[in-house]
C-alpha cells in the first residue's frame, strides 16, 4: 500500500525520570500488581509440585515440563519486581517507559510459555486463571501511561513504516501485538468509519521506532470496501457527486430525492478521490 510518507523517520518520546510525574502512579500500581503476581506465581509453583508427586511419588516427563515452566514463570515475576521497585537503577536512563514494557513483555512470554504447557499437560489451576487476570490489568496500566512509547498504548493505533504501508495494531492478549497491513487506502478509511473515529483516519496515526514495529508479528491483512455504502469526494468543491457502490461499480446518484431514498446525508461517506477512481462506472440511479 502506497501512501503519501510522513517527513523523517519515526521517532520516540524521550521520558525522563525527572518529568514522570503522571507515570509515577502507573508504576506504582504496576510494582503493586507485579507483588500480587509473585504471590500467585510462587503459589502455583508450589501447588503443583505437591499434586504431582503426591499421586504415585514419581513424576513423568510432561509433569517435569509442567514444574520447570511453572518455576521459570515464578522466577521471572520476581526479576519483574525487582526491575519495577523505586530503588532499582534499571531505569537511570531514558525510555523508563518503552525498558518497563520491555521487561513485562518478557514476563508475558513466560507465563504463555507455562499455560500451553499446562494445557498440553490437561491441567488448569485456579491460580493460572489469577496469574492471566493480574497481567491483563498490567497491561491495562500501561495503556493509561501518557505518550505512545510502548506498545499497550498504541492498541488500534495506526503507524505508517518508511516504504509508506499502514498498519493497525492490536493487543491479542498481554504483551502480545500483532500489526495488520491495510490492502489500500479504501481499507483504511473503510476501518477508520466503523471504528467511529470519523473521516479522518491520519488523527490516530502514531509513530514508533522500526525495531519496536519489528517486534511485533505481522497479522492477517485488512481488506475491507465501501461495498453497498454512499460515498462522497472528500473536500469543499460544490457539485461533487454522490455514489452508490453496488457490485464492485459506483452508481451515481441523480437527485436529492433518490439520496432521501437511499437512506440520506447521514449515510454519506467521505472518502479520497483516490477510492471513488477506483471503481468502474456503473448505471446511474434515476
Amino acid at each position: 500500500m502506497k501512501i503519501r510518507a510522513v517527513a523523517g523517520a519515526a521517532a520516540l518520546i524521550v521520558l525522563s525520570l525527572a518529568a514522570l510525574s503522571p507515570g509515577a502512579d502507573r508504576r506504582g500500581m504496576i510494582y503493586s500488581l507485579g507483588l500480587d503476581l509473585e504471590k500467585q506465581a510462587a503459589s502455583l509453583a508450589m501447588n503443583s509440585y505437591g499434586h504431582f508427586k503426591g499421586w504415585t511419588n514419581a513424576i513423568s516427563d510432561r509433569e517435569q515440563a509442567i514444574l520447570f515452566k511453572s518455576e521459570a514463570f515464578a522466577a521471572s515475576c520476581r526479576l519483574f519486581l525487582r526491575l519495577t521497585e523505586e530503588r532499582s537503577d534499571y531505569y537511570a536512563a531514558d525510555f523508563l517507559r518503552t525498558n518497563l514494557y520491555n521487561a513485562f513483555m518478557y514476563l508475558s512470554e513466560s507465563f504463555r510459555e507455562l499455560e500451553a504447557e499446562m494445557k498440553r499437560g490437561g491441567i488448569m489451576p485456579y491460580e493460572l486463571s489469577n496469574c492471566r487476570k493480574i497481567l491483563d490489568r498490567m497491561d491495562a496500566e500501561f495503556s493509561r501511561w501518557p505518550l505512545p512509547d510502548n506498545l499497550a498504548y498504541l492498541h488500534q493505533k495506526y503507524v505508517k513504516t518508511r516504504d509508506d504501508t499502514v498498519y493497525m495494531l492490536e493487543r491479542r492478549a498481554a504483551g502480545t501485538y500483532v500489526r495488520r497491513p491495510f490492502k489500500n487506502l479504501e481499507s483504511l478509511f473503510r476501518f477508520n468509519y466503523d471504528l467511529r473515529r470519523g473521516k479522518d483516519p491520519w488523527k490516530h496515526l502514531a509513530e514508533i521506532s522500526e525495531a519496536a514495529l519489528e517486534k511485533m508479528e505481522e497479522g492477517e491483512p485488512i481488506d475491507m470496501t465501501f461495498e453497498g455504502r454512499l460515498i462522497i469526494e472528500q473536500g469543499t468543491r460544490p457539485n461533487r457527486s454522490v455514489y452508490l457502490i453496488e457490485r464492485g461499480r459506483k452508481r451515481g446518484v441523480t437527485s436529492p430525492q433518490v439520496l432521501e431514498r437511499l437512506g440520506g446525508w447521514g449515510q454519506v461517506f467521505e472518502v479520497p478521490r483516490e477510492v471513488i477512481d477506483g471503481y468502474a462506472d456503473g448505471d446511474p440511479i434515476r
